[in-house]
C-alpha cells in the first residue's frame, strides 16, 4: 500500500522523496546541507549517507531507502609485512 501510495503522489518507490519537486537546485542543497547538520547533532558524528537506487538523490542514514552496507574484509592498512 505504501508503494501504491508513493506512486500516486509522484515519490520514489524506494525512499519516498518528490520526483518532480518545484524546488531550485540551491534550495535542494540547502535543505540537504540542513537536514545533514541536524543529523550530525542527534548521533553525535556525520551521518552516513548514500545515493538512493532508484532516484539517485541522497538518502541518510535512519531514513527509508537507506541500505546498511558493512565491509565484509577487513583491510588492515598499515598491517602489511614485507618478507
Amino acid at each position: 500500500m505504501k508503494l501504491l501510495w508513493r506512486q500516486l503522489t509522484g515519490r520514489c518507490t524506494s525512499c519516498g522523496q518528490k520526483l518532480n519537486s518545484k524546488k531550485t537546485p540551491s534550495t535542494r542543497i540547502v535543505e540537504i546541507n540542513n537536514k545533514g547538520t541536524r543529523l550530525a547533532s542527534q548521533l553525535g558524528r556525520m551521518p552516513q549517507t548514500q545515493s538512493c537506487k532508484k532516484c539517485n538523490r541522497i538518502v541518510f542514514e535512519g531514513q527509508p531507502g537507506f541500505i546498511q552496507r558493512h565491509l565484509l574484509i577487513d583491510m588492515g592498512l598499515g598491517t602489511h609485512h614485507r618478507k
